[in-house]
């Protein structure tokens, strides 16, 4: 019997990767949470011209449904594939696709479209309608805190905004407003409706000034201890391991938060 030599050696297993037509891929609607925003179909469309060039490189997970080829991860580079095909009229043939763990419930490959995602980050509406979703499947806020490292704190904020009307949704959606600027106006407006419409001419303010984000002061939001304690309370801190032992405190904080405390301590 010949050597086995190369990589080969050192496997474990034998590939999964396999290749398809993408026309037999299936997406099921209600699967992937992302929103159908012009941020997305453009993130498409420009993954559709490289696909176009180079192919897909990053094998789409599949799971076999009722003898179909059903997207669990991948679904923009699916949908990019076919609009190569489509619309940039690209000879592709096969794309490789390798095929998710066949005892995986449905509730570990939801979860993975937040602890494992690697292509575009999912906004916090897309990211809010997972743990919704895993909720549903009776989880409970301490379960998603431990499977994603996320805070509770940070959880709630998120859960919350699925609760906002839907116009204030639809502007966190867009990235014109952010998560915590839009939970922190309607926790102090006197209504729904006032919090909604401060929102919606922030938005108008800030377009009309050549801005694609609405910050605190657009809406007359003051400066204080307050805004930095929320800050924190939405951040992931980790009081624990190595780094504390080094006399460090790693601290995860989202972004917009993160700008509220530099813009609060001027920094």
């Amino acid at each position: 019997m010949a050597k086995t030599t190369g990589i080969a050696q050192f496997s474990q297993g034998r590939s999964d990767i396999h290749r398809v037509d993408p026309r037999q891929l299936t997406i099921k609607a209600g699967w992937n949470m992302r929103e159908e925003t012009p941020e997305l179909l453009a993130h498409i469309d420009e993954l559709a011209q490289s696909i176009a060039e180079v192919g897909v490189k990053n094998p789409i997970q599949i799971k076999l449904e009722d003898g179909k080829m059903v997207v669990k991860a991948g679904h923009c580079r699916t949908r990019a594939t076919m609009r190569a095909i489509e619309h940039y009229k690209a000879d592709i043939k096969t794309v490789p696709v390798v095929s998710v763990d066949r005892y995986a419930g449905d509730e570990e490959l939801i979860l993975e479209q937040v602890i494992t995602n690697s292509g575009k980050p999912l906004t916090p509406i897309e990211e809010a309608k997972v743990y919704k979703k895993l909720l549903d499947f009776g989880w409970s806020q301490t379960d998603l805190a431990k499977k994603t490292g996320r805070s509770q704190g940070r959880i709630s904020q998120l859960l919350n905004l699925l609760t906002l009307p839907a116009q204030t949704i639809n502007h966190v959606a867009s990235g014109a407003v952010s998560a915590t600027l839009a939970a922190q106006v309607h926790r102090e407006a006197a209504s729904p409706a006032a919090a909604s419409a401060a929102l919606q001419a922030a938005v108008d303010n800030a377009k009309a000034a050549g801005k694609s984000k609405v910050t605190p002061a657009d809406v007359g939001k003051k400066s204080g201890l307050a805004a930095i304690k929320e800050a924190f309370e939405n951040s992931d801190i980790d009081c624990s391991g190595e780094q504390l032992a080094l006399g460090h405190v790693p601290i995860n904080m989202p972004i917009e938060d993160w700008e509220i405390v530099k813009r609060l301590l001027e920094l």
